[in-house]
């Protein structure tokens, strides 16, 4: 008789073969911070369109800085309202925290990078933008 005898098959992945890919996690408001800070810390005068809970974790972190000034609108008045109580009553607020309507805020801008919420988004891109400044969506960002 003829006998053939197989190896036992190996358990595991094959060699030479590459791993999974690592997966892409959402940004969280800290980590969001972190790239936001190693990109443009040099910045002194920050525009935000919308707070939501990516901005204020900025705006907290840099309220450390003293020659940093923010620049506030949204277009929910009443999450404006509330940014507005909270950062309002810091120290030395009267000269870094400033809040604007949203009217011509895009158009006719105080600052040269403006931070957008995710919700308005939409929004400010189909405002007419003359001076081209920098809008960036921090659960965007890469």
């Amino acid at each position: 008789m003829n006998e053939t005898t197989e190896a036992p098959k190996k358990r595991g992945r094959k060699p030479g073969t590459k791993m999974t890919p690592k997966v892409r996690l959402k940004h969280n408001p800290k980590t969001a911070r972190e790239d936001f800070l190693k990109k443009f810390k040099t910045l002194t005068d920050i525009g935000f369109y919308g707070m939501d809970d990516f901005a204020k974790e900025v705006v907290n972190h840099l309220w450390s800085n003293p020659e940093i000034t923010f620049h506030v609108t949204d277009f929910n008045q009443s999450r404006l309202d509330n940014a507005n109580r909270e950062y309002a009553q810091r120290s030395f607020s009267m000269y870094r925290w400033h809040t604007y309507s949203e009217s011509d805020f895009i158009e006719h801008p105080c600052v040269d990078t403006i931070v957008v919420s995710k919700d308005a988004k939409d929004m400010v891109m189909k405002r007419h933008n003359p001076y081209n400044i920098k809008l960036i969506v921090l659960e965007e960002m890469e």
